[in-house]
């Protein structure tokens, strides 16, 4: 397959997860926000390793990670080779892992709230991690080119 149809078949499958990713927060939204209450749960663990009177200072740390880490996955996208395809395969993985509304809802017998939504979410999360082995595979086989200084 042409390089540059590879690349643009990463880039699109990207694209999708962040066009359906807030379709999918929205469906959890408009009937129920259990995601939220079990998000809370583990921040409650965060929190506590503070005392309340640093909760501030806890929040201002857990957004400096957050968006540190951020930063670096924005940084390897921009660098591209092996880190861009680390970065892209993690938001795979973490599409294809949304599989989990429809065993929920198969548990359950019933409406998952999320489910609709989890579906594509999860095609492509997997579509993508496929992608980005084979590119990996490419990338991992392709001849180095040799670096040079001045």
């Amino acid at each position: 397959m042409n390089r540059h149809l590879t690349l643009d078949r990463l880039n699109n499958l990207f694209l999708l997860l962040v066009v359906i990713g807030p379709l999918h927060m929205i469906e959890q939204m408009l009937t129920s926000i259990e995601e939220f209450y079990w998000l809370r749960g583990h921040l409650a663990g965060y929190y506590a390793w503070f005392a309340p009177a640093s909760a501030d200072l806890a929040t201002v740390i857990l957004v400096t990670v957050v968006w540190t880490n951020v930063s670096l996955m924005l940084y390897a996208l921009l660098v591209g080779g092996i880190p861009r395809l680390i970065v892209l395969g993690f938001f795979g993985l973490f599409g294809a892992s949304e599989v989990h509304h429809v065993v929920e809802a198969l548990v359950k017998g019933g409406y998952e709230a999320g489910v609709i939504t989890s579906i594509p979410y999860a095609v492509i999360g997997c579509l993508l991690v496929a992608a980005v082995w084979r590119e990996f595979g490419r990338t991992a086989t392709a001849p180095r080119a040799e670096t040079r200084f001045a």
